[in-house]
């Protein structure tokens, strides 16, 4: 791992306080990933960073997107607290399936373009699940499925 100072990235060892951090604050670490903060900023992200590129994290994330397909081609009923937009996920259903397979695929995925699917998928407030998110959801799939390529 490494501290910034400046510009200038410095080693460092992680702690334990990091791996609590970065376990506790999954959702804020990953709003701020998410948003582009590149993961050297600090142990935490680094270590968040490192999880959500993990290939087991994909596939889960790509499951729980068929998940939200099925539902809303009533193919299984919805089990969630707040129900995705059903017609909304109807529409962007070839993206949705596309975002899936892509998180799944054996290739890399950015830390990035992870953290923006796991909160596309987790935030009740996002266009997802509400029609006042501020984004529409194909919009949304666009620019997570652009996010996870590794550059």
């Amino acid at each position: 791992m490494a501290g910034v100072a400046g510009d200038v990235l410095e080693p460092r060892s992680v702690r334990v306080r990091d791996r609590l951090v970065a376990r506790l604050r999954a959702h804020t670490l990953d709003a701020r990933l998410a948003a582009g903060v590149p993961p050297e900023r600090s142990a935490a992200l680094s270590l968040r960073a490192a999880r959500l590129i993990q290939p087991a994290v994909g596939i889960a994330l790509g499951r729980r997107i068929d998940i939200v397909i099925d539902q809303a081609e009533g193919h299984v009923p919805a089990r969630a607290r707040v129900a995705a937009r059903r017609r909304a996920v109807f529409e962007a259903g070839a993206e949705l399936a596309a975002l899936s397979r892509r998180l799944a695929a054996p290739e890399p995925r950015a830390a990035r373009g992870v953290a923006q699917v796991r909160l596309l998928l987790t935030d009740g407030t996002g266009p997802l699940y509400s029609p006042r998110a501020g984004e529409e959801l194909r919009a949304a799939i666009r620019r997570a499925r652009a996010a996870l390529e590794v550059i």
